[in-house]
């Protein structure tokens, strides 16, 4: 065996202290198709560099909102307020990115502008990339493997919205900022030397968001009372993109040979818990994301992979964009430190810790599609990890209001 147990535990959950690992704990750690040989050798050859790769993986809200949306005439357009520091923050994220990760899926890039000053980090010759285009909210960074496929499609559903009929024409309005964008799934493909994976990356609808100075502009028109989503609405609409990013995945997943993967800031809250009447803990809205997700083969790789965490929690959020919402200034409400030379806030997922909040949550998921006996390769994660990004000034907290979702992916040569 070229590595030793400990090494491949350390690969598979790299912020632990080295321990003793039992053989049954690293094969329930890995990802096993129907009738595959389980097995430490099989193990290590997934670990070998001979016959895999690692790619180290983020999925992460940058916080770099700043957009101007362009209402219908006669109506003026609506900027809305750049989030704070937006270009030094773009910046320093550009840096850790080049340095620490080769595939990252980024939200809230909203216009060319952040991903110009992102990109910076590379000089001259920037990474391969793919940009939904302005307003999408979404940017793939592929420093390390080259891009051989790249589809976006927009959502067909915006949201909530209203006919304004002014003499003879028409037209829609909306008090939901996300109606004006461009929001939708993208599809990145990338190669590696074992086998090819695809990765759908998204950001769905939030709602509001245009405040109270745009409801007064839009409610002038003798007889309107409109009014932006409501939570209910908010999540039908959700559900509904979730719906259309399905359908997306069948119609572009056409070879069985490619692995595939979901991620993005689904802004539902995964970790809600309901009650019902007879006192059981429920979990509906994350159910009703698995059910879908579940139709093509995937599952949620924090909550039910290999590495197991509780659904009441992994929040990934401190505050919520509404304008009535609390502002909290660090994650310590949602995040226990991991302890450990790591140089940066890495959570402790088996420590709990949930914020009483209603407006935070686990809003950023992460689904892979299930080993299948057509794959061209194994496919394995390490531990995925909740990860906050210390501003190089510390005194100026935190790249974004979100955590990122930090892990690394296995790409290994099947052996028959």
């Amino acid at each position: 065996m070229e590595v030793s147990l400990r090494q491949l535990a350390q690969q598979m959950d790299r912020l632990v202290q080295p321990r003793t690992v039992r053989v049954s704990e690293l094969i329930q750690w890995h990802r096993w198709g129907p009738g595959a040989r389980r097995s430490c050798r099989e193990i290590a050859q997934r670990h070998s560099p001979n016959t895999s790769v690692a790619i180290r993986f983020l999925s992460y809200n940058t916080y770099l909102l700043k957009a101007k949306l362009k209402l219908p005439d006669p109506f003026p357009d609506v900027t809305l307020h750049a989030k704070p520091d937006i270009e030094n923050r773009a910046r320093e994220l550009g840096r850790i990115l080049r340095t620490d990760y080769d595939l990252a899926c980024l939200y809230e890039i909203m216009e060319d502008e952040q991903k110009s000053h992102i990109l910076q980090a590379w000089g001259d010759t920037p990474p391969a990339h793919v940009f939904g285009g302005r307003l999408s909210s979404l940017l793939t960074i592929s420093p390390r493997f080259p891009i051989v496929r790249q589809v976006y499609k927009p959502f067909d559903t915006k949201g909530k919205c209203y006919d304004i009929n002014v003499g003879v024409t028409s037209f829609k309005v909306s008090l939901d900022a996300d109606f004006y964008a461009a929001k939708g799934v993208l599809l990145t493909e990338i190669e590696t030397p074992f086998g090819r994976v695809e990765i759908y990356s998204t950001h769905l609808m939030f709602g509001g968001g245009l405040g109270a100075a745009a409801q007064d502009i839009l409610n002038v028109i003798p007889g309107a009372h409109m009014t932006p989503s409501n939570a209910e609405e908010r999540l039908q609409t959700e559900l509904q993109q979730i719906d259309e990013l399905v359908a997306f995945y069948n119609a572009n997943h056409v070879d069985a040979r490619n692995v595939a993967l979901v991620c993005g800031d689904f802004n539902i809250d995964a970790s809600a818990q309901t009650t019902d009447p007879s006192g059981q803990t429920k979990y509906e809205k994350y159910e009703q994301i698995c059910r879908r997700f579940g139709t093509i083969g995937m599952r949620d790789t924090w909550a039910e992979g290999p590495f197991q965490n509780e659904w009441h929690g992994g929040q990934t959020a401190r505050n919520d964009d509404g304008d009535g919402s609390p502002k909290e200034g660090n994650f310590d409400n949602v995040c226990v430190p991991l302890v450990g030379p790591y140089g940066d806030l890495y959570c402790d997922d088996t420590k709990k810790t949930i914020s009483s909040s209603d407006y935070v949550g686990r809003f950023d998921l992460l689904f892979v599609q299930d080993p299948i006996p057509e794959h061209a390769c194994n496919f394995d994660l390490a531990r995925v990890r909740r990860r906050g990004f210390q501003r190089q000034d510390v005194t100026k907290g935190f790249l974004s209001d979100h955590l990122g979702l930090d892990t690394a992916l296995y790409v290994s040569q099947k052996h028959t």
